[in-house]
């Protein structure tokens, strides 16, 4: 009934739109009942199918024989087993007829948790038995019309396997604030050997969540992160702005590489206009930008912002930012939401409005307050793109926005929301405009919003976004900060929800967290969800074709046999002394062939001039037919090369 209201209270444009939500939306309640009965005994689906079969079988199987008999035939049923080892629902024995070999039993404590999930399977079975005649000619005839409607159904089909199915491409991100100490370093002045401690692990636990990104602030108030020729080091690094780290380190050199050896792209996160956070609070260094030149600045409530009608302080920070991508290695310059500052109210009169009447006045040319102020912003961002692709064409512009560009109330192209916040309006931040001309790479809007929210539902801003991006790669921001602070962000599906109804749209390339700290405590089992289930098979980073479609060449290497360890490694070089390459794929099939574009990388390898992939030969463990590996090359614009075979392993006798 929750369900049904909810979508009669929608207001839809068309029906073609409210069909399409309303799908959406029952798949979603339906994989909220379904998901719910595994997670309530930390199960995932595909372990209660393996427990279900060797309860079937009431024999000992190996994992050859368990993965001939799994639906989803996927490679990794071995390492499946081993979970299901670990909580006790099955036991390893060896081999009836061949002691190198061992075979899996499920034990009573599987046994019993079938039997706690059995009731419920007979309970679906009762409810289907009794619908009267009435409801099952009504269901069979609404079943009909659905197949016979090939838009409808392709949409439904669409949905049903790209929110269930994991991606062969997707961008999995988090986003490590560094102002007030939010996520990284958990405090000023930590010691280097902390800081660094603290960052790698932050990294292993994202990766080990199966993130292939971080977005990382080194830029939060007019600071720096690194040693910058314009601005002093962080008060949220050393504990004083300007001091530098002691012992003396490259802070942001570090995370780069740090974050390159685990096969993750970093992003580099800088504020554009926040100068002093808190005046009166905040460490303001004696050569810092807004003693040098204090005209360029503007107070607004309790912070010092840059003038964005300066053009001065439109060449400042095009130049802070030329800096970062001519000394550093990154993959990407990254934006958040605040241009001009938030709780603007135009005409508000003192303490209400943006101070920059003086600017306006000078500069305005005729133009209303507003228009000037989205010109200033456009402005940035035009100088910022042409600056970032002159030194690096590699290097990827990307803007994270509030979720609302405008609400319909404004603008007929705006979204069915109801905010008094947008970014058009209130943050002259014209994010469509970007995407429309080519001066962004990729969008993230912050929709931190529930599927319920009575203003701003995360399911319509999502169809937004997706029908907005202009060919652009649109990632969605999502709030895992939420979890436990309402009775929609309680709910344990809810984010995982989220991420099925992503992935329904061909236009939304993948999701970036906020922020960092809130994995640290598993929220509401989300962090179990995406190693098990949403990002259990390694994601590549979906590729920009806008900056370049050329294949880099297919790698070369040699294989090494290790009779002692029984095990044999494939070292990996480069296809061509010209390729820039992020790193390799690795592919492992039944097959002496292969399709790239139909499976999943079974792992990803750094590029390195010693990268190596190693497989180990144990007949004790596993025994059945070759299994081939391929490789490909993957450039610095995540363009794959075509495969080529790398070696094979027969665990047999």
């Amino acid at each position: 009934m929750a369900l049904e209201n909810e979508i009669n209270q929608r207001k839809f444009r068309t029906e073609y739109q409210k069909a399409r939500i309303n799908i959406i939306y029952t798949y979603n309640w339906l994989s909220e009942k379904i998901d719910s009965i595994f997670d309530e005994w930390d199960i995932t689906p595909r372990q209660f199918n393996i427990l279900r079969i060797l309860r079937g079988e009431g024999k000992p199987l190996s994992t050859l024989q368990i993965r001939q008999r799994m639906l989803d035939k996927m490679s990794d049923t071995s390492r499946i087993v081993d979970r299901l080892l670990k909580k006790g629902l099955v036991r390893k024995t060896p081999n009836g007829e061949d002691r190198r070999l061992v075979d899996v039993v499920i034990t009573p404590k599987g046994r019993k948790l079938l039997e706690k999930i059995d009731p419920f399977e007979e309970y679906a079975d009762k409810v289907m038995e009794n619908l009267s005649e009435e409801e099952t000619k009504t269901l069979n005839g609404l079943l009909d019309k659905l197949r016979n409607t090939m838009m409808v159904l392709l949409i439904c089909l669409g949905f049903c396997f790209s929110a269930k199915a994991q991606p062969k491409y997707e961008f999995r991100a988090v986003w490590v604030a560094s102002v007030e100490n939010i996520d990284w370093p958990s405090k000023k002045g930590l010691p280097v050997d902390s800081q660094k401690v603290e960052f790698t692990r932050l990294l292993d636990m994202h990766k080990r969540n199966g993130m292939n990104a971080v977005v990382v602030q080194i830029r939060p108030a007019a600071d720096a992160f690194y040693p910058s020729p314009y601005e002093p080091w962080s008060e949220w690094l050393s504990g004083v702005q300007g001091q530098a780290p002691s012992p003396y380190y490259d802070p942001l050199a570090f995370m780069i590489e740090e974050t390159h050896r685990r096969g993750m792209e970093f992003h580099a996160w800088c504020n554009p206009y926040r100068a002093v956070k808190t005046i009166g609070k905040s460490s303001v260094a004696s050569d810092h930008i807004t003693r040098q030149h204090p005209e360029w600045f503007v107070r607004f409530e309790n912070t010092l912002y840059f003038d964005p009608g300066n053009k001065e302080v439109q060449e400042y920070v095009t130049n802070v930012v030329r800096d970062i991508v001519k000394r550093y290695d990154i993959d990407a310059i990254h934006f958040d939401d605040y241009f001009y500052p938030y709780d603007i109210v135009e005409g508000g009169g003192p303490g209400k409005d943006f101070p920059d009447s003086e600017s306006y006045a000078r500069n305005g040319n005729g133009m209303t307050k507003g228009d000037w102020r989205r010109s200033n912003t456009d402005s940035i961002i035009v100088e910022l793109s042409r600056a970032i692709k002159e030194i690096n064409p590699y290097c990827k512009f990307g803007i994270s926005p509030f979720a609302i560009w405008r609400n319909t109330y404004q603008d007929p192209e705006g979204s069915e929301t109801h905010s008094g916040v947008s970014d058009y309006d209130k943050l002259y931040a014209d994010i469509l405009l970007w995407l429309k001309m080519g001066w962004i790479d990729y969008v993230v809007p912050q929709i931190y919003f529930a599927f319920s929210h009575p203003h701003a539902p995360y399911g319509v801003l999502l169809d937004w976004w997706a029908r907005h991006s202009y060919g652009r790669h649109c990632y969605i921001g999502l709030g895992i900060y939420n979890a436990g602070t309402n009775a929609a962000w309680r709910d344990r599906t809810q984010l995982t929800r989220q991420i099925q109804a992503q992935r329904s749209y061909s236009t939304v390339q993948g999701a970036v967290y906020f922020s960092s700290a809130s994995f640290l405590n598993n929220p509401n089992g989300w962090c179990d969800s995406l190693r098990n289930n949403y990002y259990s098979y390694p994601a590549l980073i979906p590729p920009m074709p806008w900056i370049d479609t050329v294949k880099p060449h297919v790698p070369q290497f040699h294989v090494e046999n290790d009779i002692k360890d029984q095990s044999t490694t494939a070292w990996l070089v480069k296809g061509a002394n010209g390729d820039s390459l992020r790193g390799f794929a690795i592919y492992q099939t039944n097959s002496a062939t292969v399709n790239i574009d139909s499976v999943h990388a079974f792992a990803f390898i750094p590029y390195d001039p010693v990268a190596g992939f190693t497989i180990h030969q144990d007949p004790a463990e596993q025994k059945g037919p070759v299994q081939y590996y391929f490789v490909t090359a993957i450039s610095r614009n995540n363009v794959e090369s075509d495969p080529v075979p790398l070696l094979f392993a027969k665990f047999a006798n």
